[in-house]
Formats: structure tokens, sequence, C-alpha cells
């Protein structure tokens, strides 16, 4: 548990869901885990995918890997490590690491791709914790996007938050609530991080019922605001409540 430069897994019966590799102590790297920060967000993930097995009464076993002979590249000593953790997020495709044009990628290339995220967003709009349950109740003081529908958007219902608003919402696969200003019932679609590139959100599930939405209030050409409630909900407002 004192080693440094260590590679770990997370493993839910024959299933690698998770692999990292820590230049800290693996005792450190996983307090992590136990109790993350607010604003690291593959430990926030692993925390909830982890307490929501155990909590089925399911067990996750963890491998960690200590390299024991240190290679040498001329006087430069090669983290092994380090080398590994490319060749088997590939192998394996682990399904809590990140995601990048729908293929598993490093922590380190998942906070590198963040940091392009924040460079987007407003200076008044600070990224949020990744995890943090919720951003405002308040509609005024929510992240705000706009969906400009062009041909595909108006007939097909596409909502593409956009690199600021992707930020704020969950992870691939995660259900996210449309709900309607309009007071229309919401409806339950599904987050997509693999359709658009970098990994910003796609709204895909129930499109048709989007696409009726914006044609009984919009004609094609317009801009619809909406806003962004939380990490799974999302509101869309008609023409009058937009303005």
């Amino acid at each position: 548990m004192d080693e440094r430069n260590s590679l770990y897994a997370f493993i839910h019966g024959d299933k690698v869901e998770y692999i990292g590799k820590t230049a800290r102590t693996v005792r450190a790297r996983f307090a992590g885990y136990q109790n993350p920060a607010r604003s690291q967000r593959t430990n926030c993930r692993c925390n909830s995918k982890i307490r929501e097995l155990l909590g089925q009464g399911a067990s996750v076993r963890i491998f960690v890997f200590n390299p024991i002979s240190y290679l040498r590249y001329g006087d430069f000593e090669i983290n092994l490590a380090a080398g590994l953790e490319d060749a088997l997020i590939e192998a394996f495709d682990p399904p809590w690491n990140g995601r990048e044009l729908g293929r598993a990628i490093t922590e380190e290339a998942e906070r590198e791709e963040l940091d392009e995220v924040r460079q987007q967003v407003p200076e008044d709009q600070p990224i949020p914790a990744f995890c943090q349950s919720s951003l405002q109740s308040s509609p005024s003081s929510a992240l705000t996007f706009k969906i400009l529908l062009g041909e595909a958007y108006y007939h097909q219902g596409i909502i593409n938050p956009g690199a600021a608003a992707s930020a704020y919402l969950g992870g691939d696969g995660e259900p996210v609530e449309v709900s309607f200003g309009d007071g229309t019932d919401p409806v339950i679609s599904r987050i997509d991080r693999r359709a658009n590139p970098g990994g910003y959100v796609r709204i895909l599930g129930r499109n048709r019922d989007f696409a009726r939405w914006f044609q009984r209030h919009f004609s094609k050409g317009e801009t619809v605001q909406a806003l962004v409630l939380d990490a799974h909900r999302i509101r869309l407002l008609p023409k009058l409540a937009a303005d």
C-alpha cells in the first residue's frame, strides 16, 4: 500500500470497470476515492459507482500492480506503470474511465479535456464539481445555452447543449429529464458523450417529442433558450418565456 508508481483496477465480477495509475502511494490514492473532493471527477464517479454496487450486495475487488523491476533507458528510469496504462485501457475499455469519441481514456486525458472545456466557459460561469448534485434551483441563476433550429435540429429534435453546458451535465449513458417551460409533461432522455467530438453532450432518446415541441413554439431558424438545472435536468423555454 505504500509503493509509488502503481497501476490499479476496480473489478466487478469478471469485468474490469476502471483502470488507473498513481504516482503517489496506493494508500494515499485510495483515500481520495473514499473521501472525494467535489472537484475530483474521477474520484466522485468511482466512489458513486462502488457505493451503488455495494448497496446492491455486490462486491468490488481491487487489483494493484506494483512494478518490482525497474527499467532504464541510459540514465533514465522508465515508469512501467505509466507505460502500461494506455495499452491496458485500450484492451479492456473500462466503462468507469472517462470517454472520448466513445473510447475509454486515462484520468490525465480526462483532466486535459476538462481544461479545454474550462477555456470555453465565460469567467462569470465557473465550472462546477462534476459530482455536485445540483447547480441552482432557480432558473434565473442556472446555466443557459441556446439551440439554433436549423433543418436537422428543427425536424429531428436534436439537442446539443455545447461545450460549456456539457461540463455541468452527467456522464455518458446517464438519464436526463428534459422539462418544458409551458407545462408540457417532462421527457426522460439520455446523455450521450460519444456522438460529438471532445465528449460534449448530445441528448438522445425521445427526440421526436423534442421536435414536435420545437415545431409548436418556434419557426425553423429561430433560437431556443434552455437551462441546465443540475447534472440530470434540462429545461426548454418557449418563446415568450425566453423573451
